[in-house]
């Protein structure tokens, strides 16, 4: 899991990105397949959160702007904009 103040700054960077994409959510079918597989990913805990970038993930679902942590991503963000490079546990602290 990463340090906390990491986890902090990434969050601040996911909420500027979220809110520059107007505070939108993505279709409930789509929540129920991004939650869908967070609770069958390994890294998916008891709290709800990801082993790997640490973020909640009934929050981070929900953003359009998201992207799944995991390398690859088991679900891309859904606002048309596309991750630079293959580090997908950065910048998206939600």
């Amino acid at each position: 899991m990463k340090a906390l103040a990491k986890m902090i700054w990434d969050f601040a960077e996911a909420l500027k990105k979220h809110g520059n994409d107007g505070f939108k959510a993505v279709t409930v079918e789509e929540y129920a397949d991004r939650m869908s597989k967070c609770t069958s990913c390994e890294h998916f805990t008891k709290r709800e959160t990801c082993g790997l970038c640490g973020c909640k993930m009934p929050v981070k679902a929900r953003w359009r702007t998201s992207i799944c942590a995991d390398n690859p991503p088991k679900w891309l963000n859904t606002n048309g904009e596309r991750k630079k490079g293959t580090d997908t546990t950065s910048g998206d602290g939600v």
